[in-house]
């Protein structure tokens, strides 16, 4: 069977006096991504796509994995179809990745595969078809047909503005619902439910992961700044000058990681960041601190073997304590998210927001700079949300007590 396999990686070069290979520098890729057919054989060139990508310096490991994973899925067609990802005949629906297109969208309409993951997986595998033309690891022949789409958007000023990109035939549409979602096409979660959540982390003592969650939920960090958080940056945090709030920054310039690099400060209520501060020097965190390698020793959240919370042991995680729900007769969490705990925070800032700050724009930009949003395309789906979603809970008071310090001891939360 097709496998991902995950290596260390370290640059050599050979030295025709010694006829030997000597190491160009002490640096080592760790668990890089590579993909082997099942005779054995490694997919060359998505390999080498993957080590030219990520040695140009563009894109950050965990992009090469997202990309890999989508052309493992591909490679994994490819074998089980027994086709050859480099044939490409004059008509068109015989062409290899024609073919896939419609694999593809099947998938999506038998519900197999969600809109946005066809949608991404079909880019993917376009990217490196792309790479691989110009690299010449595939004969100069017209793969499919490119044409220039224009989009129009609004700036957060209201200023009409225009991009143009290239767009390819084989690509799949992201053709969602109008379910009026918000980031990622999620859907916060519920107040009742996240009372439920909050009290089952509690009662089943998931210490670690009470507490990220409890991040996500107040905070609205990603997991890839929840993980990367240090003792030092708890340390650091700057007090609103009026309010129980403090800010702590990340992204560059940190030792927090963001998407997209993005940098800014997020909002921590001083109840949280007593309870964060509190672990940090916990019995229970100091012991995995004392196994822990020096480099990762300062990591405020650390596996029960010393090591620091990877995406894939995340993932798992989340995925455990879902499985975990369901079996205990909590089967509303079966499609549970850490994502949704963004969403949440998102959806009920921007009530605050749109509540107390003077203009749509003013609150817009808030959550925007709260949420460390790129694009604010991305937050006006908050304002969507809240205009037409129709709402049929009121937001919970004591939820939003700790953005106003109200709440004087999160712990009510996690009894």
């Amino acid at each position: 069977m097709t496998h991902l396999e995950r290596i260390n990686i370290k640059h050599h070069t050979f030295d025709p006096e010694t006829s030997s290979w000597e190491p160009l520098d002490k640096k080592v890729w760790k668990s890089f991504p590579q993909i082997f057919f099942s005779n054995g054989e490694p997919w060359a060139a998505a390999n080498r796509y993957a080590l030219d990508k990520f040695s140009s310096g563009n894109k950050k490991i965990s992009t090469i994995v997202s990309n890999m994973n989508h052309l493992f899925a591909y490679a994994r067609w490819l074998e089980e179809s027994k086709e050859d990802w480099r044939d490409f005949p004059r008509r068109k629906k015989d062409r290899v990745i024609f073919k896939y297109r419609g694999f593809l969208i099947d998938q999506r309409d038998q519900k197999g595969l969600s809109p946005s993951t066809v949608s991404k997986r079909m880019e993917a595998v376009i990217r490196f078809y792309r790479w691989a033309l110009h690299n010449e690891e595939i004969e100069k022949k017209s793969l499919w047909d490119d044409s220039l789409v224009t989009h129009k958007f609004v700036t957060t000023v209201g200023f009409e503005r225009t991009l143009t990109a290239l767009s390819s035939e084989a690509a799949i549409k992201n053709r969602k619902a109008q379910n009026n979602s918000v980031e990622g096409g999620l859907y916060p979660i519920s107040v009742e439910n996240t009372d439920t959540l909050i009290s089952y982390l509690s009662v089943n003592k998931f210490e670690e992961l009470s507490l990220m969650i409890m991040i996500g939920l107040f905070t609205g960090a990603r997991s890839e700044t929840i993980r990367t958080i240090r003792i030092q940056d708890l340390d650091m945090v700057r007090k609103d000058a009026d309010q129980n709030i403090y800010y702590m920054r990340v992204g560059p310039g940190t030792s927090i990681k963001t998407k997209f690099d993005v940098e800014g400060e997020i909002l921590i209520a001083e109840s949280l960041l007593n309870r964060l501060t509190k672990y940090a020097y916990s019995p229970r965190r100091l012991k995995r601190q004392a196994i822990s390698r020096d480099e990762d020793k300062t990591l405020l959240f650390i596996t029960s073997k010393g090591n620091p919370y990877s995406e894939s042991t995340f993932t798992k995680l989340i995925s455990d304590l879902r499985r975990r729900m369901i079996s205990d007769g909590l089967g509303q969490f079966h499609n549970f998210k850490f994502h949704q705990t963004r969403a949440t925070f998102g959806t009920r800032l921007m009530g605050l927001a749109l509540k107390y700050l003077p203009s749509q724009i003013s609150a817009l930009n808030f959550v925007k700079n709260a949420m460390l949003h790129r694009d604010a395309s991305t937050t006006w789906k908050y304002v969507r949300f809240l205009e037409l979603q129709p709402i049929k809970q009121q937001i919970n008071d004591e939820f939003f007590k700790v953005f106003t310090g109200a709440l004087t001891d999160i712990n009510d939360f996690l009894v």
